[in-house]
This record gives structure tokens, C-alpha cells and sequence, in this order.
């Protein structure tokens, strides 16, 4: 999967479709970040949640994560807007999360924004294995992605936009996924229990709290 070519569109695309509901998502735990000293943020895409991250917690240090180098652009850019001292809290990695090595194994907090629909069940067990292998013990996850709505009609719909959506990325970044994993079973496999979650947009999008309990 490759987004450089959608990278400087996608926040227009992103608005067009869904409006500001999936930045909502991104944003809804970001209070649950702010005693974070040491971040992973895992296809971090534009960098609009990097950005609050930030400005909300003035200690973190953030380890950003992006296999698009044009998203990467995007991200830099809006940090550097903030200002030299916002910037140099942040080491920005071109690269797919499968081979990126930490210079560190104790973040406190992960972020995974619509990023593990990305991935087939195998390869999300596998990240997830990976991510908590370098968290600390009371690390905490934050979580946004697309889900089928319960309800009968409302499932169906969601089935469809969710079809629809991963046709359309095919097309757009090369994306083989065609339907949503199980990252729930994979985080709760690693020793992360769920807190609390939100449902929006008639319980399409989801956001989760998840904490490591071991």
C-alpha cells in the first residue's frame, strides 16, 4: 500500500466523505494522553493528530511512523509550523511499522488511527505482538477504525461502505485487504484490556481506549 499518491488530497477526500467525523475519532481519547512521556504514532498519516498530541502534552516525545514519504512531507510540515521546540520532540520514520526498530522499548502510548484495517488477521497479530514487545507495563493504546454497525439495516450499509472504501484503495494505493481484521482478539492477546469506547456515524467509526494489563 502506497498513499504518496492521495497524500496531498486526503484530508479534502477524508472531509468530502465523512466530514470531521473520523477526526473526531482520532481526537475523542486524547485527554487519556497527556502523562505520556514516550509515544509510538503508527501510520500517522497527514499528521493532524501528531499535531494535538503535541499541543496537548508539552513533555512527550513521539516517535512518528509513516510508510508514505508524501504524507511524511505533510506531517513535518504542520509541525514545523508549530515551531522549532514542537519539532524537535518528534523523529519521523519513512517506513513500513514491520521493519522499523525502535531506539527505545518503553512507550507508554500507542496510536493507531485507522491504520489496522490496513492489514490482513495474520499481519495485525503480528504488529500488535510487535508494538507490545516495546510498550512499557501500563502503556496505553488508542485505537480508530471503521467496524460493521449492529442492526440489521445498519450493518448492511456498513458493509457496503466498507467494500466500497477498500475498492476504492485498492485502486488509489495498491491496497490487497478486502475485508476488516480482528485487532480486538490481537491487542487482547498481547495483554491489553479495553477501557472505554465511542461509536459514531451510526456506529461505522470507533474509537478505543485499550491499557496493558500484566
Amino acid at each position: 500500500m502506497n498513499c504518496d499518491l492521495i497524500a496531498p488530497h486526503y484530508q479534502s477526500l477524508e472531509y468530502l466523505t465523512f466530514g470531521k467525523s473520523l477526526e473526531r475519532r482520532r481526537f475523542a481519547f486524547l485527554s487519556a494522553a497527556v502523562a505520556a512521556r514516550s509515544a509510538i504514532l503508527c501510520g500517522g498519516g497527514d499528521g493532524r493528530f501528531l499535531a494535538r498530541l503535541l499541543l496537548a502534552n508539552p513533555l512527550v516525545r513521539v516517535d512518528f511512523v509513516e510508510a508514505s514519504g508524501k504524507m511524511i512531507e505533510l506531517a513535518e510540515r504542520r509541525i514545523r509550523a508549530l515551531g522549532h521546540a514542537f519539532r524537535a520532540r518528534v523523529r519521523f520514520e519513512a517506513c513500513d511499522l514491520r521493519h522499523f526498530k525502535p531506539r527505545q522499548s518503553n512507550y507508554d502510548l500507542i496510536a493507531t488511527h485507522f491504520f489496522l484495517d490496513c492489514f490482513s488477521q495474520s499481519e495485525v497479530s503480528e504488529l500488535s505482538q510487535r508494538l507490545a514487545s516495546w510498550a512499557s507495563p501500563q502503556t496505553q493504546w488508542i485505537v480508530s477504525e471503521f467496524q460493521e454497525a449492529p442492526g440489521v439495516f445498519a450493518n448492511l450499509a456498513s458493509r457496503v461502505l466498507i467494500r466500497a472504501l477498500y475498492a476504492a484503495f485498492r485502486i488509489s494505493t495498491g491496497l490487497r485487504i478486502t475485508h476488516l481484521p480482528n485487532y480486538e482478539a490481537a491487542l487482547a492477546a498481547n495483554g491489553f484490556r479495553l477501557q472505554c469506547d465511542e461509536h459514531s456515524f451510526a456506529g461505522l467509526l470507533r474509537s478505543s481506549l485499550w491499557k496493558r494489563v500484566i
